[in-house]
């Protein structure tokens, strides 16, 4: 019954983050993420290949349906969205029924109110509603962690008698740590404490064995193989692919182990105008807090397993976003304040049944629980139907200045990632397909570096030294833009092509001169 029940909250979930998605690509990585998952291509490290695999099937069933493409992706991280909070709900009840004896409509309650918050916060409703890999991390972590739970129960009641279940157990554990890794390789951190947990469970019944082990591994393999369509990609490159993959060993594992992203390692550097202080903080710091008093109060060798594992995988998941300079940390913290919403459950059954509590106050207990929770839904929800007409608008104004590009062959180079935003209007909708769009940084690969000369006949970085900077290095952002302006004068002189900086940010659509079209002009 509680599945069910948790399914229709799923569902709810569903409900909500399809009325908030856009009927466009989102911004940030959307585009490139979209324009993937409907031509089956590769992303950017470290690739997701599982995640594109059964995305591109999802997106071109809708597509086939008569749903446009964007919004497809975006339904497909609306879909990752309500398995997190589905999941996460039935992990709520699990912990409220293992710790309080709490059941029937009480336990659902409480894991609604516990859920309900990070479901609505902002970050995790951007993450739901535009097409974006982080919301399927955000699925993985809850369906491993509601997973974990109920292995642990398994394994303490798994008799001598009982061990095709352990097995099945096992292979299933395996299945869900490979389907991680295969995801996003920061699964390990939480994948680590989790397993480490199981082993001692193992350990504690005397059951731990070197078949087990193996019925793991073969498990995760499964998954796993999945990276395998990148590797054939080397070889093979699809319609869109990253531009730094292509043939030969070390270009494959730099790509799939995520190399490039190595110098952010050991640094924080948010953005400005970020969404930590306001969306992250207050519910982390608590969600963490909750989980160490639920490690800290459990009793039985199985509640000990549970708590301190879910509490261990928290703090090593927001530990690591600490040291990673990405601007955009905000979605990496996901993971643990799901982890800390579930541990909200118990800890509001808790306070239910305190003695204190008569039953006048859990009435009004309840009253306020949930005028806070509307109180919290309302604005949230205004903000995700203001972000998305900023979407849309953002679009529009892509569109119309896309629309004033002669069709004629030409470069056209944006710097920005969302460049691939333009790939998708040639590819997916058949606008102008001789302009050649491309973004510099992708120049500055030695794969991209060298499809581009061999086509184009110029090498965009001749005569350029490109200095190893940090993205938070002083200074970084203006030599940078230096050394694009020099490339892109390269390409300019170097081909008799129209080349054409497009940058919605000013907003400009401008050809440039070309080197001796300048001289004619001085000459008249």
């Amino acid at each position: 019954m509680r599945h069910l029940e948790s399914m229709a909250v799923a569902l709810a979930a569903l409900a909500l983050y399809l009325l908030f998605a856009p009927p466009v690509s989102g911004l940030g990585d959307s585009s490139e993420i979209a324009l993937v998952l409907a031509t089956n291509g590769v992303a950017h490290p470290t690739g997701y290949p599982l995640y594109t695999l059964l995305g591109h099937c999802f997106v071109a069933l809708l597509h086939m349906l008569g749903i446009s493409w964007a919004f497809a992706a975006n339904a497909w991280s609306a879909v990752g969205g309500a398995v997190a909070v589905g999941f996460l709900h039935a992990l709520g009840m699990d912990l409220v029924g293992a710790t309080s004896g709490t059941r029937g409509a009480a336990r659902f309650v409480l894991a609604l109110l516990a859920v309900v918050p990070f479901a609505l916060q902002p970050v995790m409703m951007d993450a739901a509603t535009t097409a974006e890999i982080n919301v399927w991390s955000v699925a993985w972590a809850s369906c491993a962690a509601f997973v974990f739970v109920r292995l642990v129960g398994t394994i303490s009641t798994a008799g001598r008698d009982r061990s095709s279940s352990l097995t099945r157990a096992t292979a299933l554990w395996g299945a869900v740590c490979g389907a991680g890794v295969a995801h996003h390789l920061t699964s390990v951190l939480m994948a680590g404490p989790l397993s480490l947990g199981l082993l001692v469970a193992l350990r504690q019944q005397r059951r731990l064995s070197l078949r087990l082990l193996l019925v793991a591994g073969g498990a995760a393999l499964v998954p796993l193989s999945s990276y395998g369509i990148i590797a054939w990609r080397a070889w093979h490159p699809a319609v869109v692919q990253w531009g730094t993959l292509g043939p030969g060993l070390d270009k494959i594992l730099s790509h799939i182990t995520g190399s490039q992203y190595r110098v952010l390692l050991g640094s924080f550097a948010p953005a400005p105008g970020n969404l930590l202080g306001r969306a992250i903080y207050p519910l982390l710091v608590p969600g963490l807090a909750l989980l160490l008093w639920g490690a800290l109060r459990s009793k039985g060798r199985e509640e000990r397993i549970v708590g301190w594992s879910l509490f261990s995988a928290a703090i090593l998941v927001a530990g690591f976003t600490f040291r990673y300079g990405v601007p955009d940390p905000e979605p990496y913290f996901l993971p643990p304040i799901a982890l800390g919403a579930a541990a909200a459950a118990p800890a509001l059954a808790a306070l239910a049944g305190a003695r204190f509590m008569n039953r006048a106050l859990r009435a009004a207990g309840l009253v306020v629980a949930l005028a806070a929770t509307v109180a919290i839904a309302i604005p949230w929800c205004r903000e995700a139907a203001g972000v998305k007409r900023e979407v849309v608008d953002y679009e529009t104004l892509v569109r119309s200045m896309w629309a004033t590009i002669p069709s004629d062959s030409a470069i056209v180079f944006w710097r920005d990632d969302r460049a691939v935003r333009l790939r998708g209007y040639q590819l997916l909708d058949g606008e102008k397909p001789a302009l050649y769009v491309v973004s510099p940084d992708a120049l500055f690969a030695d794969e991209g570096r060298r499809r581009f000369e061999a086509r184009f006949g110029v090498d965009p970085l001749r005569g350029i030294e490109v200095p190893r900077l940090k993205p938070n290095d002083p200074g970084a952002e203006e030599i940078g833009a230096r050394i694009v302006g020099r490339l892109i004068e390269n390409v300019n002189a170097g081909t008799r092509l129209p080349v054409i900086v497009f940058d919605p940010e000013v907003p400009i659509v401008r050809r440039l001169y070309k080197p001796w079209e300048r001289t004619s002009s001085h000459g008249g």
